[in-house]
């Protein structure tokens, strides 16, 4: 403030009025922003650009344009600019991929939720009938598990043989136990072969004693032949 000395008034200092100007810009800004911020949460079209536009010249027309016209055709409809996050991928939606890149259609996804999940393959898409080797197409399949399973590092593995009711009658199996026991721990072998670490894995046999549903028909007993794969959290070691 200038100070009066009789009829004498002494100018201002250039300086103290400077930071006036910008404490206005700054207070100018911060208004903005928080008019922009209430402007992106979800709005009427036609608010949204009417806003936007106060902006842009509060601004001096930094606010691109595009963001303004990039809805200015969709009437009325409600629009939201905060970004859209993209699914988090989980063993089961991993697994999901599997079923539906390898056409696997007698295969299906149980979600265990954060415990893990249990993919179904059918015997057939596995094993020739009577037989432990692993069909040649079954081996990308098996692939693709190996890599999910190196990915999420801190989930076991089981991998369990199913049969259907139906005894075996020739070949070198005495009794569908061999055989479902056989077929887990070959996958178990191809799995090792790929670099999975045996503690993370285990193979069991069940036979026929796990139905899906009872061994009625012929469809029925194809869907009972099958292998599964559970990916279950692994228990944290207390030091």
């Amino acid at each position: 403030m200038a100070k009066s000395r009789g009829h004498f008034t002494e100018p201002e200092s250039e300086g103290e009025s400077e930071w006036l100007a910008t404490f206005a810009d700054l207070s100018t800004l911060l208004l903005c922003f928080f008019v922009l911020l209430f402007s992106i949460s979800s709005v009427d079209n036609k608010k949204f650009r009417s806003i936007m536009n106060e902006v842009r010249i509060s601004l001096g027309n930094a606010v691109p344009m595009n963001v303004i016209e990039e809805h200015k055709d969709k009437g009325d409809a409600l629009i939201n600019l905060l970004p859209k996050r993209k699914p988090q991928k989980t063993v089961a939606s991993e697994l999901e991929d599997i079923v539906n890149d390898e056409k696997l259609s007698s295969s299906n996804v149980v979600d265990l939720g954060e415990d893990g999940a249990l993919l179904r393959v059918g015997g057939k898409a596995m094993f020739k009938s009577g037989s432990a080797e692993i069909n040649p197409k079954a081996r990308a399949v098996l692939d693709k598990i190996v890599s999910i399973a190196l990915k999420y590092h801190d989930f076991h593995l089981d991998i369990k043989g199913h049969t259907d009711n139906l005894p075996i009658s020739a070949g070198k199996f005495s009794s569908n136990w061999e055989l479902s026991a056989l077929r887990a721990t070959t996958v178990l072998r191809y799995m090792l072969d790929r670099g999975l670490q045996p503690e993370r894995l285990t193979a069991t046999g069940y036979a026929d004693t796990q139905p899906l549903v009872p061994n009625l028909n012929a469809e029925n007993r194809a869907r009972n032949r099958r292998v599964e794969f559970l990916f279950k959290k692994r228990a944290v070691k207390k030091k």
